[in-house]
C-alpha cells in the first residue's frame, strides 16, 4: 500500500465512522416484519383466504426483502460494536436464511467469501453472474441456488487447507436436514402445494432476483478488484430517489457496503453523500439517473 492510498483510507474511515457501530434497530424491526408478513401469508393461503398463486407472488417479493435482515446479521451489523445484542443478530440471521433457504452460517462463509475475492473468477461466488447474454444472465439467476451449494461444498465445506470449516459444514448439514424435512413431512400430510408455492417456490424466484439486483448488477461488467471500482452506485435523484432506495433495499450503494461493509444498510446513502468527493477521485463507477 502507498502512503497516497494509506492517506486515501483514512480519510474515507474517518468520513464514514459516524455511520458504523450502533445497534441497527431498523434492520430489527425490518426482519421481524417480514417473519410476521411471511407467516401470516402462509396461514391466509393455507386457510383458502387468497389463492396460492398469491402467496406465490407474495412470499417471493417477502423472500427477497428478508435477505437484508440475512446480510445484515453476515456482517454483525444488527449489533454494531455492542456484543450485548449479538444473540439477536445470530437470531435474526438464523430465522431469516431459514425462511429464505439460505442456511446462514453457509450463506454467511461465501458472502464473506465474496467480500475478499469480489471478481475474481474462481473464488467469487457470485462470479457465476458474470455473462453478458441477457438469456445466460436469466438461466445463471435462476441457477443460482444449486451452484451455492455446489460452490459451498467444493470452496469451502471441503477445502483441505481449512478444516475448521468441517465443522462449519456438520452444522450446515443438519440445519439444511431440519429445513427440508419440514418441507417433506409437510408434503407427505397432504401440503405439497402450499409447500412449493408458499416456500420452495418463492425459495428459487426470491433468490433469482436477489442474485440480479444485488450481485449482477452491482457489479456489472465484473471486470475489476480494484475497491473503489468494483461495485457500481446508481443514484436516482429527485422524488424517485427515496421510493428507488427502499425498492432497492438501498444496495444501488452497494459500493458503499464493499467499501465499509459494517455501514447499516440504511444509511448507505447518506455515507455515499459524505464520501463522494472521495470516490470521485479514486474513479468509482457511479451512474446517476433524475438529474
Amino acid at each position: 500500500m502507498t502512503a497516497a492510498t494509506a492517506s486515501v483510507d483514512r480519510e474515507a474511515q474517518r468520513i464514514v465512522k459516524p455511520y458504523q457501530g450502533m445497534v441497527a434497530w431498523p434492520s430489527v424491526t425490518l426482519a421481524f416484519a417480514i417473519i410476521g408478513s411471511f407467516a401470516l401469508v402462509c396461514t391466509l393461503a393455507v386457510a383458502g383466504v387468497i389463492p396460492l398463486w398469491a402467496g406465490l407472488i407474495l412470499n417471493s417479493l417477502l423472500l427477497y426483502v428478508i435477505q437484508t435482515p440475512l446480510h445484515e446479521a453476515c456482517h454483525g451489523n444488527i449489533a454494531g460494536r455492542d456484543s450485548r445484542w449479538m444473540w439477536l443478530n445470530h437470531l435474526i440471521g438464523f430465522l431469516s436464511g431459514a425462511i429464505l433457504l439460505h442456511e446462514y452460517k453457509a450463506f454467511r462463509q461465501m458472502h464473506l467469501m465474496h467480500h475478499r475475492e469480489t471478481n475474481d473468477d474462481d473464488l467469487d461466488p457470485d462470479h457465476w453472474l458474470k455473462v453478458s447474454n441477457p438469456l445466460a444472465v436469466l438461466f445463471r439467476c435462476f441457477t443460482i441456488v444449486p451452484y451455492y451449494h455446489h460452490f459451498f461444498f467444493r470452496k469451502i465445506a471441503l477445502n483441505p487447507k481449512e478444516p475448521a470449516n468441517f465443522k462449519i459444514t456438520a452444522h450446515v448439514i443438519a440445519a439444511y436436514w431440519v429445513l427440508y424435512s419440514i418441507a417433506f413431512w409437510l408434503s407427505v400430510f397432504g401440503y405439497w402445494r402450499e409447500v412449493l408455492a408458499l416456500w420452495l417456490g418463492p425459495h428459487w424466484i426470491g433468490s433469482a432476483i436477489i442474485i440480479y439486483f444485488f450481485a449482477y448488477l452491482p457489479h456489472k461488467p465484473h471486470d475489476t478488484k480494484n475497491k473503489w471500482q468494483a461495485t457500481n452506485v446508481y443514484k436516482v435523484s429527485g422524488p424517485a430517489g427515496r421510493i428507488a432506495n427502499w425498492l432497492y433495499l438501498f444496495q444501488n450503494y452497494h459500493l458503499i457496503h464493499h467499501l465499509f461493509p459494517r455501514i447499516p444498510f440504511y444509511l448507505y446513502s447518506e455515507a455515499f453523500r459524505d464520501l463522494r468527493p472521495v470516490l470521485d477521485k479514486q474513479g468509482s463507477r457511479i451512474y446517476e439517473y433524475g438529474r
